[in-house]
């Protein structure tokens, strides 16, 4: 090849040997085409003639010049990329540094409570609970978290699904009216559908549980086991009502119900098993006749001294 490059350098090569050139140049590359005139510029024979050797350098400068602006193309994109995350950046960092605050509303008084959230749904708190809010709430999502009981009146809005956390359980509301019970301290979370849909998941679902008007889902915190009941619609708001409806409900929880309601205290000497259930319907006002139907049922001796009930 070096005898080839000799006759082409000095313009005595046939068409086709130019031609069989140019490609064995080519394929050097870049690198060597520079290296090479480098070192032969110089040193080439007097009898090349100025139009070969004018060819040669016009190949070489076309690839350098080429290289060079792709070196450039690639600064220039690297300069736009780094331009577009510094705007992402400082578009997206105050969203990211901004604290999120927390809006919590409790009942502690003898009387209901009626709040409205920011989307115009309506929630009604019974004594001793409280409900919290993000200043999150109704951008992609409408989440409350809940202590205690409280009746929901929900605004529909497809685009921002409602969702009430109560411990391991979280209902999700379709525009709905529905109660959660979730009393601190109680064994058992329910949520009662008066009308509309929900569904509810907790770790003892494999999914959502589809709830229908009429229907009692009863979540156990010890055993993790979940039971649907079947009720009256129209009493799953019965505390609103002025009245104390409990179905099948284990005595620890009536008790508690009981406490949150009249602001007492029972005392006992963990005589009150699990087991023991309640299903009946109360006047809210009336609490000899609950403590009279209950020692009844039960066997049990109620007296009071103060706010405090003690129980044998």
């Amino acid at each position: 090849m070096e005898e080839l490059l000799a006759k082409y350098l000095s313009g005595k090569c046939t068409p086709a040997e130019v031609e069989q050139v140019k490609q064995w140049l080519k394929d050097q590359g870049e690198e060597w085409m520079e290296k090479f005139m480098e070192e032969h510029w110089d040193q080439q024979p007097q009898h090349s003639t100025p139009e070969v050797r004018q060819q040669l350098a016009d190949q070489i400068i076309t690839a350098t010049v080429k290289r060079k602006r792709m070196f450039f193309l690639r600064i220039a994109t690297a300069a736009c990329v780094a331009v577009i995350a510094a705007a992402a950046c400082w578009l997206l960092i105050p969203s990211l540094q901004e604290p999120v605050r927390w809006e919590l509303v409790s009942n502690t008084g003898k009387d209901l409570k009626k709040i409205q959230l920011p989307d115009a749904s309506v929630v009604t708190l019974n004594r001793n609970t409280t409900i919290r809010y993000s200043s999150a709430y109704n951008k992609k999502e409408r989440r409350v978290l809940l202590e205690g009981e409280a009746f929901f009146e929900i605004a529909p809005d497809a685009n921002r699904p409602f969702l009430v956390q109560a411990g391991n359980a979280i209902t999700r509301v379709y525009g709905t009216a529905f109660n959660v019970n979730a009393v601190t301290g109680a064994g058992e979370i329910r949520v009662a559908l008066q009308q509309g849909k929900i569904s509810v998941t907790c770790d003892s679902l494999s999914g959502e549980k589809m709830m229908t008007p009429g229907q009692l889902l009863v979540y156990n915190r010890q055993s993790h086991k979940t039971d649907i009941l079947p009720i009256a619609p129209e009493t799953a708001d019965s505390w609103r009502k002025g009245q104390l409806n409990f179905v099948n409900t284990p005595m620890h929880d009536v008790l508690l119900q009981l406490e949150n309601t009249y602001g007492v205290h029972f005392v006992h000497d963990n005589n009150i098993r699990q087991q023991q259930t309640v299903t009946a319907v109360f006047p809210a006002a009336d609490l000899p006749k609950v403590l009279q139907h209950l020692a009844f049922i039960w066997d049990l001796q109620f007296r009071q001294q103060g706010d405090s009930i003690y129980i044998k």
